[in-house]
């Protein structure tokens, strides 16, 4: 007979092994390689670490300050091999995750329940294949899980005088790691810190609660001052956030970068980055009054999306994106993606389902600890479709749907036969549906939803403080633009071409264009000209992509006027670059050590 402290050892010994265990497994197979936001974010702490606290950047309009300080502190203790150390650590991270409700819920639940809470989280697949990615939503999963289990048992057990200090701080936690947090978690943590207990005692644990969240999170709004003179928690790219989930073609991927629809409408705009993102709310707020009734049917539309393709979805991040893996492992990278894509939606569907009947039960018997946690799963997904609707978002919403489900089937535990068939039946029925009828509804929405703009001329910033080009496109189409580069693509086998004029710029100007190699077939090609004379052309083929430098203008020559980029069968970026006489020309990206 094994006694009672063995086996709760043994358990979290079986949990740590399985959920650090499977994840560290797989980031050994696939090491995937941190693009586009999570490659910002681990730039972003190389540079907390390397150049201090308050270093400036554009880092710091659209990322929370949270994780790139934990990162910081990694890379000072692992300072080489930034991309392996944060992966690793990502991955351990979240697979000590199971471990939050296998302790805190001891006080309220039996070894079995609070083993399939563990296992539920340990072994679920869609985090499982992600979680070599490092994402803000990976690692606020610790902080989230830990607040909503403390909810539960401080609701669950009448001895439970709650935990406002160490609520607080959970919340704090996950808000400096994504700011929509402080929403979405403030239910639990108000339940967590026993604010619904006794009425005389409410003030004091509310602020002890208030103290514990807002104090650190000052902080890092006096960080933020001291690197931007902006004091403040959230970034500044919520009105585009919010602008690329309604402008004209984002239905069909959920969200589409803004910067297109804002140079049509407001082309000056693009010349003035700070005015962009503050006019942006207002361009939003524009838009949806413009198409109300079809933003409605979007949203709709988009939370039953997430609730069905979010962990396929992010099979893209960890496996599909170019340049997340390795040539050599790439095919097995698309292989594993591909066989595991239809496994994971109806996984998805499966918990969702689950999910909708453990709501149904909650409120039949009027659970408190499903109702909070469920409230959070709610205004989660209404805080995507408003402003992001992107499925590796939901990360932290599924764990909480995981939860819910494991309290549910406690609950069921000792019920009649009779509710234990509905509650599967609901279930069942609620997965099917969602599958049946998302195909369907994604065509619908897609159908009604305009196209977006075509843009053939727009402004785009030379780097190294050397004004505006004006740009125009003349065969093919922009596909996007950002800061400093531009993206141009055909639509079939044509050439595409976009010519530029430069403003006038002093002899002897270092000025350059960076140009992208994307992947691309056979036949494939990237030419540039400068005022009439060809200065480069390289075929593209199926090879990595990389991008080139190219000089434009010679030692006390006058820098060209007019700049041509013309490429076949491939979307290519390309961006100008200056500086002062004598020195080195700008890199287009800071390597990752």
């Amino acid at each position: 007979m094994i006694r009672p402290s063995r086996r709760e050892a043994l358990g979290a010994a079986v949990l740590v092994v399985l959920g650090v265990g499977l994840r560290l497994s797989f980031c050994a197979a696939f090491p995937t390689e941190p693009v586009s936001d999570f490659r910002g974010l681990v730039l972003f702490g190389v540079r907390l670490r390397d150049e201090g606290l308050a270093v400036p950047g554009w880092h710091w309009v659209q990322f929370n300050a949270g994780l790139p300080l934990l990162f910081s502190l990694l890379f000072r203790v692992f300072p080489h091999g930034v991309t392996a150390t944060a992966r690793v650590a990502t991955a351990v991270a979240t697979g000590l995750t199971p471990l939050a409700p296998f302790c805190l819920w001891r006080p309220i639940l039996g070894l079995r329940w609070r083993m399939l809470a563990g296992l539920l989280l340990a072994i679920w697949p869609g985090q499982v294949f992600f979680s070599g990615v490092a994402a803000q939503e990976n690692w606020v999963l610790l902080p989230t899980v830990a607040l909503a289990a403390l909810a539960v048992r401080r609701l669950r057990d009448p001895a439970d005088d709650g935990h406002p200090i160490a609520a607080g701080l959970l919340l704090c936690a996950a808000a400096a790691i994504r700011q929509e947090m402080l929403v979405v978690l403030l239910v639990p943590a108000l339940a967590a810190a026993g604010i619904p207990g006794k009425r005389l005692r409410r003030p004091a644990r509310l602020a002890r609660l208030a103290a514990a969240a807002v104090f650190p999170l000052l902080l890092l709004a006096a960080e933020r001052r001291a690197a931007t003179g902006r004091f403040s928690i959230l970034t500044e790219h919520g009105g585009l956030s919010l602008l690329g989930t309604l402008v004209p073609g984002s239905a069909r991927a959920g969200w589409l970068d803004p910067t297109l629809y804002v140079a049509s409408v407001e082309p000056a705009l693009l010349k003035e980055p700070l005015r962009l993102r503050t006019s942006a709310w207002q361009l939003a707020s524009d838009e949806a009054r413009r198409r109300y009734r079809f933003h409605a049917l979007r949203a709709t539309v988009s939370a039953l999306r997430l609730g069905v393709e979010s962990d396929a979805q992010n099979l893209f991040w960890s496996l599909g994106a170019p340049g997340v893996l390795a040539p050599a492992r790439a095919p097995a990278g698309a292989a594993w993606a591909r066989a595991w894509g239809p496994p994971l939606r109806v996984e998805l569907a499966l918990v969702s389902g689950l999910f909708v009947a453990a709501l149904a039960l909650g409120i039949r018997r009027r659970d408190r600890a499903i109702l909070v946690l469920s409230c959070a799963v709610v205004l989660k997904v209404l805080v995507q479709v408003v402003f992001s609707p992107l499925g590796r978002l939901m990360v932290p919403a599924i764990a909480i749907e995981l939860l819910v489900i494991a309290l549910a089937a406690a609950m069921l535990g000792t019920a009649a036969w009779r509710e234990r068939t509905a509650f599967l039946v609901l279930s069942l029925a609620a997965a099917a549906l969602m599958l049946a009828a998302l195909p369907a509804l994604e065509r619908y929405v897609v159908r009604k939803d305009e196209p977006p703009p075509r843009v053939t001329r727009f402004s785009l910033a030379i780097a190294g403080g050397g004004g505006w080009a004006d740009c125009a496109i003349e065969a093919g189409g922009l596909t996007a633009i950002a800061g400093d580069r531009a993206w141009i693509g055909p639509a079939g086998p044509e050439i595409s071409r976009c010519v530029c004029r430069l403003p006038d710029l002093a002899p002897g100007a270092a000025v350059g264009l960076d140009l992208e190699a994307p992947v691309a077939p056979s036949g494939a090609f990237e030419r540039v000209e400068a005022d009439g004379q060809e200065r480069s052309r390289r075929d593209l083929g199926p090879g990595p992509a990389a991008w080139l430098r190219v000089p434009l203008s010679d030692p006390l020559a006058q820098p060209p006027r007019a700049v041509a980029v013309e490429t076949r069968a491939a979307t290519a970026g390309f961006g100008f670059v200056r500086q002062v006489p004598g020195a080195a020309l700008l890199p287009r990206d800071r390597a990752l050590p």
